[in-house]
């Protein structure tokens, strides 16, 4: 999962809304005959966890990346309830490929999904997603869990099932050592100067390492400064049309991180460099940090054979923005779980079901299975877990949405920073591009100030 929209995704999705359009005001066929969720109560719609099922089929769609997550759960629940769950792989594109099924009327009863705003927007225009209010389960999500995805104007439509990921600061722990860092960075501006320490010093081959021919991760170093000017609604501004892109708080974020690369402070094959090459970079020492995300943690760990002793001892986390220490959370497909509204009244209420199973006694063994941080009060995340990522999790209490969390769009700003980077754009065309693109995105989905 590259945690940003391709080009073609895009698109994809502007149809999938300007198609919603339509909609509007329309009935949907697949609503119960009630009219509403709303109408059903909330024992009647949240049947017991282990009520039998059988010869009930539920259809599953998952992405390479998370094909392997509800295995445990499916088994399990179909030996409780006697239920049948198929879990499909959808190839690559993944979201573009389930976007273009689901317009054809092929839906799934479940679906490992991103549950930002921009992601779940198509689906809940056209009113086809489960509600989930009212679920047995969510009063007992941990601090900041309920708030970090699945919710569109109030309504809850996906299940947390493992703590989201948050952008921050990974590095390592030696290269500190070695410039002679004792304090982690407090803000943006400490961020930077520590970075000119450790690129004087000479204790790694550069401070900052970027995948700029992966692109997908050029977007977190803008991301992370936004993060204060988040907690103040610059999410809800770009979203009416009051602020844009262009504006100083995003272009100004655009503008310090080519003020980096300027500054000699990145890798000098940042421009074709993949993300393979980042985490390595990071394991070995090559580089002093790398501002990412949880999911290319991931790869750091598998170079070191997943050695949580060896992990902490070298790799630590800070979350970093521009004022402050705030983390920005984005929930990614392998965190979430959303049911489709089919028609057929019994597989919907078995799917409810399903999710409810997982998050109540089918929980406790995901965990330990995934190997996942729980996103539950009442079950501890495993101890095998890095303490880098346990780290980074504490940070969804007090963090900020990204935009993919908040904007009713996701432009393909990492695209167009990748474009920077390699010399093709300024920072004022990176801007102007993701603003002409949003203002697109918003418009097809009916957007007031577009």
């Amino acid at each position: 999962m590259k945690f940003n929209l391709n080009r073609r995704v895009a698109a994809g999705v502007a149809v999938l809304l300007a198609a919603s359009l339509g909609l509007a005001g329309c009935s949907n066929p697949t609503s119960s005959s009630s009219g509403s969720d709303a109408d059903t109560s909330a024992a009647d719609y949240w049947p017991s966890a282990t009520g039998k099922l059988d010869g009930v089929e539920l259809k599953f769609w998952a992405a390479q990346t998370s094909n392997k997550i509800p295995e445990t759960v499916a088994k399990n629940f179909e030996k409780a309830t006697g239920a049948k769950v198929t879990i499909e792989t959808i190839p690559d594109n993944y979201e573009q490929n389930v976007q273009t099924k689901v317009t054809t009327g092929d839906v799934p009863n479940l679906l490992m999904w991103q549950p930002t705003r921009s992601m779940l927007a198509g689906f809940v225009a056209q009113d086809q997603l489960q509600k989930l209010d009212n679920a047995p389960w969510v009063s007992n999500y941990a601090d900041g869990i309920a708030d970090a995805g699945g919710v569109v104007d109030n309504v809850r439509y996906a299940a947390m099932i493992s703590s989201p990921s948050v952008q921050g600061v990974f590095y390592n722990k030696d290269v500190f050592k070695k410039a002679g860092i004792n304090e982690l960075p407090k803000n943006w501006d400490e961020l930077v100067e520590t970075a000119q320490k450790v690129k004087s010093t000479k204790a790694a081959d550069s401070a900052f390492f970027e995948a700029g021919g992966s692109q997908w991760t050029t977007q977190y170093a803008v991301s992370v400064q936004l993060a204060d000017a988040a907690k103040k609604g610059l999410w809800e501004r770009i979203n009416t049309g009051k602020e844009k892109f262009t504006d100083s708080t995003v272009q100004t974020a655009v503008d310090n991180y080519k003020d980096l690369f300027d500054k000699g402070l990145y890798n000098s094959n940042a421009t074709t460099a993949k993300d393979s090459d980042e985490a390595a970079a990071l394991w070995n020492g090559k580089t002093g940090m790398i501002i990412a995300v949880g999911g290319l943690f991931n790869s750091v760990a598998a170079l070191a054979d997943n050695d949580k002793e060896a992990l902490d001892e070298k790799i630590g986390f800070f979350p970093i923005s521009t004022d402050d220490n705030i983390g920005t959370i984005i929930p990614e497909q392998t965190n979430a779980v959303v049911s489709f509204k089919t028609g057929d009244s019994k597989k919907d209420a078995a799917a409810r079901q399903f999710i409810s199973y997982w998050m109540s006694d089918g929980y406790e063994d995901f965990v330990k299975d995934q190997n996942v941080i729980s996103s539950l009060k009442t079950v501890e995340s495993p101890s095998t877990i890095p303490q880098a990522l346990m780290d980074a999790s504490e940070c969804v209490k007090t963090g900020a949405g990204s935009m993919q969390s908040l904007a009713i769009a996701n432009p393909d700003l990492y695209l167009y920073l990748a474009e920077m980077i390699a010399g093709t754009k300024t920072p004022e065309q990176v801007t102007q591009a993701t603003q002409e693109q949003f203002a697109q995105l918003a418009k097809a989905q009916g957007a007031k100030g577009f």
